[in-house]
Protein backbone atom coordinates (compact mmCIF):
# COMPACT_ATOMS: atom_id res chain seq x y z
CA UNK A 1 0.00 0.00 0.00
CA UNK A 2 1.33 3.59 -1.09
CA UNK A 3 2.41 6.25 1.80
CA UNK A 4 -0.43 7.86 0.23
CA UNK A 5 -3.46 5.82 -0.09
CA UNK A 6 -2.35 5.17 4.25
CA UNK A 7 -2.31 8.71 4.83
CA UNK A 8 -6.21 8.60 2.69
CA UNK A 9 -7.68 5.85 4.70
CA UNK A 10 -5.86 7.24 8.45
CA UNK A 11 -7.72 10.76 7.76
CA UNK A 12 -10.72 9.17 6.19
CA UNK A 13 -11.08 7.00 9.60
CA UNK A 14 -10.18 10.29 11.87
CA UNK A 15 -13.32 11.84 10.21
CA UNK A 16 -15.83 9.31 10.40
CA UNK A 17 -15.19 8.78 14.16
CA UNK A 18 -15.25 12.65 14.78
CA UNK A 19 -17.91 14.08 17.18
CA UNK A 20 -17.92 17.13 15.31
CA UNK A 21 -19.98 17.42 11.75
CA UNK A 22 -17.23 17.03 8.97
CA UNK A 23 -19.04 18.56 5.59
CA UNK A 24 -17.40 19.32 2.14
CA UNK A 25 -18.23 21.33 -0.23
CA UNK A 26 -17.84 22.76 -3.91
CA UNK A 27 -17.12 26.29 -4.76
CA UNK A 28 -20.35 25.99 -6.26
CA UNK A 29 -22.03 24.98 -2.89
CA UNK A 30 -22.86 21.25 -3.45
CA UNK A 31 -22.54 18.94 -0.62
CA UNK A 32 -19.70 16.58 -1.84
CA UNK A 33 -19.41 14.77 1.99
CA UNK A 34 -20.69 14.31 5.32
CA UNK A 35 -20.07 12.71 8.32
CA UNK A 36 -22.00 10.25 10.39
CA UNK A 37 -21.93 13.26 13.19
CA UNK A 38 -23.29 15.41 10.31
CA UNK A 39 -26.31 13.07 9.88
CA UNK A 40 -26.79 12.90 14.15
CA UNK A 41 -26.36 16.69 14.05
CA UNK A 42 -28.74 17.46 11.08
CA UNK A 43 -30.86 14.59 10.84
CA UNK A 44 -30.10 13.62 7.15
CA UNK A 45 -28.39 10.82 5.71
CA UNK A 46 -25.33 11.64 4.04
CA UNK A 47 -27.19 10.28 0.60
CA UNK A 48 -29.94 12.40 0.92
CA UNK A 49 -27.62 15.76 1.30
CA UNK A 50 -25.06 14.65 -1.33
CA UNK A 51 -25.46 16.72 -4.34
CA UNK A 52 -27.34 18.47 -2.92
CA UNK A 53 -26.81 23.07 -2.00
CA UNK A 54 -25.41 23.39 1.14
CA UNK A 55 -28.59 25.84 2.35
CA UNK A 56 -30.54 22.70 2.63
CA UNK A 57 -29.50 23.18 6.22
CA UNK A 58 -29.91 26.97 6.37
CA UNK A 59 -32.28 28.61 7.45
CA UNK A 60 -34.59 30.88 4.94
CA UNK A 61 -33.32 34.24 6.69
CA UNK A 62 -29.50 33.28 6.78
CA UNK A 63 -29.49 32.09 2.98
CA UNK A 64 -27.13 34.94 2.06
CA UNK A 65 -24.66 33.97 4.08
CA UNK A 66 -23.31 31.39 1.98
CA UNK A 67 -22.29 33.85 -0.79
CA UNK A 68 -20.16 35.46 1.76
CA UNK A 69 -18.49 32.04 2.88
CA UNK A 70 -17.46 30.83 -0.63
CA UNK A 71 -16.25 34.98 -1.80
CA UNK A 72 -13.82 34.80 1.70
CA UNK A 73 -12.77 30.98 0.54
CA UNK A 74 -11.80 31.94 -2.81
CA UNK A 75 -9.83 34.61 -1.23
CA UNK A 76 -7.66 31.82 0.66
CA UNK A 77 -9.39 33.10 4.09
CA UNK A 78 -10.11 30.08 6.58
CA UNK A 79 -13.17 30.79 8.94
CA UNK A 80 -12.56 29.81 12.07
CA UNK A 81 -15.59 29.47 15.08
CA UNK A 82 -18.13 31.66 13.12
CA UNK A 83 -21.20 31.39 15.45
CA UNK A 84 -24.51 30.85 13.13
CA UNK A 85 -27.71 28.66 12.75
CA UNK A 86 -28.86 25.92 10.83
CA UNK A 87 -31.51 24.06 10.58
CA UNK A 88 -32.21 19.94 11.05
CA UNK A 89 -34.15 18.06 9.08
CA UNK A 90 -37.18 18.20 11.11
CA UNK A 91 -37.31 21.57 10.87
CA UNK A 92 -35.58 22.55 14.53
CA UNK A 93 -32.60 25.49 14.49
CA UNK A 94 -29.58 24.65 16.16
CA UNK A 95 -26.72 27.30 16.96
CA UNK A 96 -23.59 25.87 15.64
CA UNK A 97 -19.98 26.87 15.53
CA UNK A 98 -18.44 26.99 12.28
CA UNK A 99 -14.59 26.25 10.88
CA UNK A 100 -14.47 26.44 6.96
CA UNK A 101 -11.24 25.84 5.39
CA UNK A 102 -10.32 26.08 2.00
CA UNK A 103 -10.01 22.91 -0.52
CA UNK A 104 -7.01 22.90 -2.74
CA UNK A 105 -5.94 21.46 -5.59
CA UNK A 106 -2.14 20.56 -6.51
CA UNK A 107 -1.40 23.88 -7.93
CA UNK A 108 -2.91 25.43 -4.54
CA UNK A 109 -5.92 26.71 -6.33
CA UNK A 110 -8.97 27.19 -4.46
CA UNK A 111 -11.50 24.31 -5.56
CA UNK A 112 -13.62 23.87 -2.63
CA UNK A 113 -14.49 24.20 1.49
CA UNK A 114 -14.25 21.65 4.22
CA UNK A 115 -16.41 22.70 6.97
CA UNK A 116 -16.71 21.73 10.82
CA UNK A 117 -19.76 22.26 12.73
CA UNK A 118 -20.16 21.61 16.60
CA UNK A 119 -23.23 21.85 18.39
CA UNK A 120 -23.37 24.90 20.66
CA UNK A 121 -26.75 24.57 21.82
CA UNK A 122 -25.74 23.50 25.77
CA UNK A 123 -23.48 26.78 25.63
CA UNK A 124 -26.47 29.32 24.27
CA UNK A 125 -28.26 27.54 27.06
CA UNK A 126 -25.78 28.30 29.44
CA UNK A 127 -25.49 31.99 28.34
CA UNK A 128 -28.64 32.65 28.43
CA UNK A 129 -28.95 31.54 31.95
CA UNK A 130 -26.30 33.51 32.90
CA UNK A 131 -27.68 36.92 31.26
CA UNK A 132 -31.13 36.06 32.84
CA UNK A 133 -29.33 35.63 36.19
CA UNK A 134 -27.38 38.64 35.85
CA UNK A 135 -30.54 40.96 34.97
CA UNK A 136 -32.62 39.40 38.13
CA UNK A 137 -29.46 40.16 40.09
CA UNK A 138 -29.51 43.61 38.94
CA UNK A 139 -33.18 43.97 39.53
CA UNK A 140 -33.24 42.40 42.48
CA UNK A 141 -29.93 45.27 43.88
CA UNK A 142 -31.83 47.88 42.53
CA UNK A 143 -34.82 46.63 43.83
CA UNK A 144 -33.23 46.00 47.70
CA UNK A 145 -32.16 49.52 47.65
CA UNK A 146 -35.61 51.12 46.40
CA UNK A 147 -37.23 48.70 48.91
CA UNK A 148 -34.77 50.31 52.02
CA UNK A 149 -35.74 53.60 50.69
CA UNK A 150 -39.05 53.12 50.70
CA UNK A 151 -38.73 51.39 54.42
CA UNK A 152 -37.07 54.25 55.84
CA UNK A 153 -39.92 56.11 54.46
CA UNK A 154 -42.68 54.42 55.57
CA UNK A 155 -41.09 54.00 59.16
CA UNK A 156 -39.68 57.30 59.83
CA UNK A 157 -43.86 58.47 59.25
CA UNK A 158 -44.56 55.93 62.28
CA UNK A 159 -41.50 57.24 64.67
CA UNK A 160 -40.35 59.73 66.16
CA UNK A 161 -36.65 59.13 67.31
CA UNK A 162 -33.65 57.82 65.55
CA UNK A 163 -33.31 54.92 68.28
CA UNK A 164 -36.94 54.12 67.54
CA UNK A 165 -36.55 54.29 63.63
CA UNK A 166 -33.40 52.25 64.36
CA UNK A 167 -35.60 49.14 66.26
CA UNK A 168 -38.34 49.45 63.90
CA UNK A 169 -36.08 49.02 60.45
CA UNK A 170 -34.22 46.49 62.03
CA UNK A 171 -37.47 44.34 63.11
CA UNK A 172 -38.84 44.78 59.68
CA UNK A 173 -35.47 43.79 57.87
CA UNK A 174 -35.36 40.51 60.67
CA UNK A 175 -39.05 39.44 58.91
CA UNK A 176 -37.85 39.45 55.45
CA UNK A 177 -34.79 37.42 56.31
CA UNK A 178 -37.64 35.19 58.28
CA UNK A 179 -39.56 34.33 55.27
CA UNK A 180 -36.12 33.40 53.73
CA UNK A 181 -35.00 31.06 56.21
CA UNK A 182 -38.53 29.71 56.14
CA UNK A 183 -38.39 29.15 52.24
CA UNK A 184 -35.17 27.20 52.67
CA UNK A 185 -35.97 25.37 55.84
CA UNK A 186 -36.59 21.32 55.43
CA UNK A 187 -40.34 21.05 56.00
CA UNK A 188 -39.63 18.95 58.97
CA UNK A 189 -37.41 22.65 60.41
CA UNK A 190 -40.26 24.44 60.59
CA UNK A 191 -44.09 23.85 62.82
CA UNK A 192 -46.97 23.41 60.03
CA UNK A 193 -48.61 26.56 60.80
CA UNK A 194 -45.66 28.96 60.07
CA UNK A 195 -45.83 26.86 56.30
CA UNK A 196 -49.55 28.43 56.16
CA UNK A 197 -50.27 30.60 53.14
CA UNK A 198 -51.81 33.51 55.52
CA UNK A 199 -48.81 33.47 57.85
CA UNK A 200 -46.25 33.64 55.01
CA UNK A 201 -48.17 36.57 53.05
CA UNK A 202 -48.30 38.50 56.57
CA UNK A 203 -44.49 37.76 57.03
CA UNK A 204 -43.75 39.24 53.48
CA UNK A 205 -45.91 42.06 53.92
CA UNK A 206 -45.44 43.32 57.82
CA UNK A 207 -41.91 44.67 56.71
CA UNK A 208 -43.74 46.80 53.67
CA UNK A 209 -47.32 47.94 55.11
CA UNK A 210 -46.46 50.13 58.36
CA UNK A 211 -49.67 51.86 59.01
CA UNK A 212 -51.77 51.52 55.95
CA UNK A 213 -55.16 49.88 55.79
CA UNK A 214 -54.50 46.04 54.56
CA UNK A 215 -57.07 42.93 54.45
CA UNK A 216 -56.17 40.01 54.08
CA UNK A 217 -58.73 36.84 52.77
CA UNK A 218 -57.14 33.99 52.35
CA UNK A 219 -58.17 30.16 53.27
CA UNK A 220 -56.36 28.09 55.66
CA UNK A 221 -53.76 26.42 53.18
CA UNK A 222 -50.68 24.92 53.61
CA UNK A 223 -47.40 25.93 51.13
CA UNK A 224 -44.67 23.50 50.25
CA UNK A 225 -41.66 24.38 50.64
CA UNK A 226 -40.80 24.53 46.70
CA UNK A 227 -43.32 27.24 46.48
CA UNK A 228 -42.33 29.74 49.15
CA UNK A 229 -39.73 30.97 47.49
CA UNK A 230 -40.92 31.58 43.64
CA UNK A 231 -44.21 32.84 45.70
CA UNK A 232 -41.97 34.91 47.82
CA UNK A 233 -40.21 36.73 44.56
CA UNK A 234 -43.73 37.62 43.23
CA UNK A 235 -45.39 39.66 46.10
CA UNK A 236 -41.95 40.92 46.83
CA UNK A 237 -42.10 42.53 43.49
CA UNK A 238 -45.89 43.53 44.23
CA UNK A 239 -45.07 45.03 47.67
CA UNK A 240 -42.01 46.68 46.81
CA UNK A 241 -44.09 48.26 43.82
CA UNK A 242 -46.74 49.46 46.27
CA UNK A 243 -44.42 50.83 48.38
CA UNK A 244 -42.62 52.86 45.70
CA UNK A 245 -45.87 54.26 43.91
CA UNK A 246 -48.85 52.26 44.35
CA UNK A 247 -51.64 51.82 47.00
CA UNK A 248 -48.88 51.20 49.86
CA UNK A 249 -46.95 54.61 49.02
CA UNK A 250 -47.84 57.51 51.32
CA UNK A 251 -50.58 58.77 49.09
CA UNK A 252 -52.22 55.21 47.82
CA UNK A 253 -54.98 53.85 49.87
CA UNK A 254 -54.25 50.43 51.12
CA UNK A 255 -54.61 46.69 49.96
CA UNK A 256 -56.42 43.69 50.01
CA UNK A 257 -55.75 40.21 49.12
CA UNK A 258 -58.12 37.86 48.72
CA UNK A 259 -57.77 33.98 47.51
CA UNK A 260 -59.83 31.34 47.19
CA UNK A 261 -59.29 27.42 45.79
CA UNK A 262 -61.53 26.59 42.64
CA UNK A 263 -61.27 22.79 42.01
CA UNK A 264 -57.16 22.13 41.60
CA UNK A 265 -56.45 25.91 41.08
CA UNK A 266 -55.22 28.26 43.98
CA UNK A 267 -56.69 32.54 42.93
CA UNK A 268 -54.76 34.96 44.25
CA UNK A 269 -55.93 38.96 44.08
CA UNK A 270 -54.02 41.55 44.97
CA UNK A 271 -55.81 44.79 45.06
CA UNK A 272 -54.40 48.17 45.69
CA UNK A 273 -56.38 51.57 46.10
CA UNK A 274 -54.85 54.61 44.35
CA UNK A 275 -57.40 57.04 46.25
CA UNK A 276 -57.19 59.50 43.45
CA UNK A 277 -53.67 59.59 43.20
CA UNK A 278 -53.10 60.87 39.66
CA UNK A 279 -49.09 60.15 39.59
CA UNK A 280 -50.35 56.26 40.05
CA UNK A 281 -51.33 54.89 36.83
CA UNK A 282 -50.46 52.10 34.37
CA UNK A 283 -46.81 52.13 33.50
CA UNK A 284 -45.94 52.81 29.67
CA UNK A 285 -43.26 49.94 29.13
CA UNK A 286 -43.68 46.80 30.82
CA UNK A 287 -40.35 45.80 33.65
CA UNK A 288 -38.57 43.32 34.17
CA UNK A 289 -39.98 42.76 37.42
CA UNK A 290 -43.18 42.00 36.01
CA UNK A 291 -41.66 39.80 33.43
CA UNK A 292 -40.28 37.89 36.03
CA UNK A 293 -43.37 37.36 37.82
CA UNK A 294 -44.91 36.11 34.29
CA UNK A 295 -41.84 33.67 34.07
CA UNK A 296 -42.01 32.56 37.75
CA UNK A 297 -45.80 31.75 38.09
CA UNK A 298 -45.41 29.99 34.60
CA UNK A 299 -42.70 27.96 35.49
CA UNK A 300 -42.77 27.75 39.18
CA UNK A 301 -45.86 27.79 40.26
CA UNK A 302 -48.09 26.41 37.22
CA UNK A 303 -49.93 29.00 36.39
CA UNK A 304 -50.72 32.57 35.25
CA UNK A 305 -49.95 36.00 35.96
CA UNK A 306 -51.98 39.64 35.14
CA UNK A 307 -52.17 43.07 35.90
CA UNK A 308 -55.54 45.37 35.32
CA UNK A 309 -55.90 49.18 36.14
CA UNK A 310 -58.00 51.05 36.67
CA UNK A 311 -57.97 55.00 38.11
CA UNK A 312 -59.19 53.77 41.12
CA UNK A 313 -56.09 51.00 41.46
CA UNK A 314 -54.69 48.21 39.84
CA UNK A 315 -55.82 44.63 40.03
CA UNK A 316 -52.75 41.49 39.93
CA UNK A 317 -54.41 38.02 39.48
CA UNK A 318 -52.39 34.94 40.12
CA UNK A 319 -54.08 31.96 39.08
CA UNK A 320 -51.78 29.30 40.31
CA UNK A 321 -51.68 25.11 40.44
CA UNK A 322 -52.91 24.18 43.76
CA UNK A 323 -51.02 20.85 43.87
CA UNK A 324 -47.78 23.14 43.51
CA UNK A 325 -48.70 25.46 46.05
CA UNK A 326 -49.84 22.96 48.26
CA UNK A 327 -47.79 20.21 47.39
CA UNK A 328 -47.21 17.47 49.41
CA UNK A 329 -48.39 19.30 52.76
CA UNK A 330 -51.92 19.24 51.43
CA UNK A 331 -52.23 15.50 50.96
CA UNK A 332 -50.69 14.97 54.19
CA UNK A 333 -53.23 17.59 55.78
CA UNK A 334 -56.57 15.37 54.50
Amino acid sequence: MHRSESLQQHLAAIVEGSSDAIITKSLDSIILSWNPAAQQLFGYAADEVIGQHITIIFPDDLKDEEADLIARLQRGEQIAHFETTRRRKDGTLVPISLTVSPVRDSAGRVIGASSIARDISLQKEAEERQHLLLSEMRHRVGNAYALAGGLLAVTARQTHSVPDLVSAMRDRLNALASVHTLALSAPTDAAPESKRLENILALILEPFTGDAPVELDLPDLPVCSAAITPLTLVIYELATNAVKYGGLSECGGGLIIRAECQLERLKIRWTERFDGCSSLSQPHVEGFGTRMCHSTVESSLGGSFSRAFSSEGMTATLDLDLNIVAGPLAQSAE
